[in-house]
């Protein structure tokens, strides 16, 4: 279950990986995702010594699956 602790930690995570940026002339938040998949994945590694990075970026298709 996710706590309190859990929710701020992907709140900074989000914040840390957004810019503003001028997009067809609107100003707004975009995230790298691959910065921020990366990140990501240390966070979720560090609440859980069992997770399978591979497995997570294959199902974010940030690597696909052979």
């Amino acid at each position: 279950m996710m706590t309190r602790k859990h929710f701020i930690k992907l709140a900074n995570l989000i914040k840390d990986n957004s810019r503003m940026a001028n997009v067809r002339n609107t100003p707004m938040f975009v995230i790298n995702q691959h910065e921020f998949i990366i990140n990501l994945c240390e966070l979720l590694k560090e609440e859980n010594p069992n997770f399978d990075e591979r497995k997570f970026r294959e199902a974010s298709g940030e690597i696909l699956s052979k």
